[in-house]
């Protein structure tokens, strides 16, 4: 520990989800009034409510880049902040450009993974951009740690034995602005991450349908996904409400009844403001580890596999949940 009153920065260069599993860090470092700074990507730099954090840094540069102009990008950011004298840079991304930025923050403490022997060369690497390091198995680790749990190692010298919170009261305040109005509501993310998962349109509007039994549905679309959504308001009759602020978003699912969705940024908004999610994750070999990683955190959940007969499943997954909420 340094002698100084901690402050900290946490880097983390990924999608919305995995800045959302940072949410149980930022409330331990919030308990103890440690000023928090945190680097984020533009797509994902309104995630967290304004109170979460002191400031939110928009990263420009491009994510496993080596160019000599990309790298003065991330050596000139690094050089911008070490003016604020952060006591503590967890690198929570394993991503090249952020060990590099750690380095030129130039904190005296600096703490991000190392892969070991699954990835030596990296590890090697890495030694000369931390002070300290992290284990994290460089693949889906067969203790099945949440990923809210992996981040939260990064603090241990700040926050000691404390295990991360799964209180939604606590972590709520964090991600909505402010509390929004209820929403009877079932919400649905309308996404091509369904596509991505191999699931075909025409599931999807079975889903729709069969959940439609479960009680009045609201169809959640990013606007920039309106080609893929409006197939499936068409086919269902139902209008899907679009959006491209994250905060009206986040409101959405956040005043849901439930929400039901892929893999993807829309379960962890829920996993932290407690609303009750279904998630659909991708059957396969790695399933139970992928579902043990990127679990909804601190709502009431179900996890269904996109396996045949996935609709019927994820419908009854939602009446259960509503049958105990």
């Amino acid at each position: 520990m340094p002698k100084v009153s901690p402050s900290v920065l946490i880097i983390r260069l990924d999608g919305i989800g995995d800045a959302l599993a940072l949410t149980p860090l930022i409330a331990a470092l919030h308990r103890r009034s440690i000023p928090l700074d945190i680097v984020l990507r533009k797509s994902n730099a309104g995630i967290f409510a304004s109170r979460a954090v002191r400031q939110v840094v928009t990263a420009n540069f491009q994510l496993r880049s080596s160019a000599k102009s990309n790298l003065a990008q991330v050596v000139a950011l690094g050089q911008t902040l070490r003016a604020q004298e952060y006591s503590h840079v967890l690198v929570a991304t394993e991503d090249p450009t952020g060990y590099r930025l750690a380095r030129a923050v130039a904190a005296p403490i600096r703490i991000g993974f190392t892969n070991s022997w699954g990835k030596p060369l990296k590890s090697l690497w890495s030694r000369d951009f931390l002070t300290k390091r992290v284990f994290r198995s460089a693949g889906l680790d067969a203790r099945a740690p949440n990923e809210c749990e992996m981040l939260f190692r990064l603090a241990a010298p700040l926050t000691g034995d404390e295990k991360p919170t799964r209180d939604a009261t606590q972590l709520r305040p964090l991600v909505l602005e402010c509390e929004p109005e209820a929403d009877e509501r079932i919400a649905v993310q309308i996404t091509e991450k369904w596509r991505q998962l191999g699931i075909a349109t025409s599931e999807l509007v079975d889903l729709v349908r069969r959940l439609a039994g479960s009680g009045e549905l609201h169809l959640l679309s990013a606007q920039t996904e309106n080609v893929y959504a409006e197939p499936i308001a068409e086919a269902t009759g139902l209008p899907v409400s679009y959006f491209g602020d994250l905060s009206e978003w986040k409101a959405a699912i956040g005043g849901a009844t439930a929400l039901v969705a892929p893999d993807s940024g829309a379960i962890h908004v829920a996993g932290m403001t407690g609303t009750p999610v279904v998630a659909v994750f991708p059957a396969g070999r790695t399933y139970a580890r992928q579902a043990a990683r990127w679990a909804p955190w601190a709502a009431p959940h179900r996890i269904v596999d996109s396996r045949e007969g996935w609709p019927l499943r994820t419908a009854d997954a939602v009446a259960n949940l509503l049958s105990i909420a």
